[in-house]
């Protein structure tokens, strides 16, 4: 499951242009604590056997956050990944992975109860790669951007969402050149060769402090 960055551009422009967004309302400011669960997915292929690893298992996330307008929220967030599993020449290969993320938010709320909004931020990934019926495991640690889209329900200080996200995979290994190919070529983002790690998630936050809308 991968996301296509430019259906970012879509809330982001609404966020840029929509009066709505920069409307203030001081009852949606404040810190809010939460999480979600949803269908995570790993696809990347290695650089020496061109195997592909496709796999997907239950994640979860912690969330915790401040929305300083109505249009800007920060989040810092622990990802759990879960354990995909996916057979590479004949061997059940596990892939767990975790990280810890801040990112900026652009909201959109629509009406009195509704919220749109785009994510942008990095990810430190810790990674282990085992072999089942095997000893011993690989471990790796990188820093990674990250994107998101998303929708969420306000009822008073609880708020229900729903989102996807994505991170690209060893962007930090990757030269210039690379940079430009994978941002440019529109066919990239849905080909086999890009390595993503991403999540479909339902969850919810609460907002501390006085009412929300």
């Amino acid at each position: 499951m991968r996301l296509p960055i430019r259906w970012l551009s879509l809330p982001i422009a609404l966020c840029a242009v929509s009066p709505a967004a920069f409307a203030r309302d001081p009852a949606l400011a404040g810190p809010y604590f939460g999480g979600s669960i949803g269908d995570s997915t790993v696809q990347f292929k290695d650089d020496e056997t061109r195997e592909e690893f496709d796999a997907d298992d239950t994640g979860f996330k912690v969330i915790a956050g401040y929305r300083i307008i109505d249009w800007v929220a920060v989040e810092l967030n622990y990802t759990d990944f879960g354990k995909p599993v996916d057979r590479i020449f004949g061997v059940d290969l596990q892939a767990d992975y975790s990280a810890v993320s801040v990112s900026a938010l652009g909201m959109l709320p629509l009406g009195s109860n509704f919220d749109l909004f785009a994510r942008l931020g990095v990810a430190r990934l810790d990674a282990d790669f085992s072999a089942r019926g095997f000893s011993g495991s690989d471990s790796q640690k990188s820093t990674e951007p990250l994107f998101g889209i998303g929708a969420q329900f306000r009822a008073n200080n609880l708020a229900i969402r729903i989102e996807y996200e994505g991170i690209l995979l060893d962007a930090d290994n990757r030269n210039d050149d690379d940079w430009w190919d994978d941002w440019n070529d529109d066919n990239d983002w849905d080909d086999s060769n890009s390595d993503w790690l991403s999540m479909l998630s339902l969850g919810f936050t609460y907002k501390f402090g006085g009412p929300g809308r």
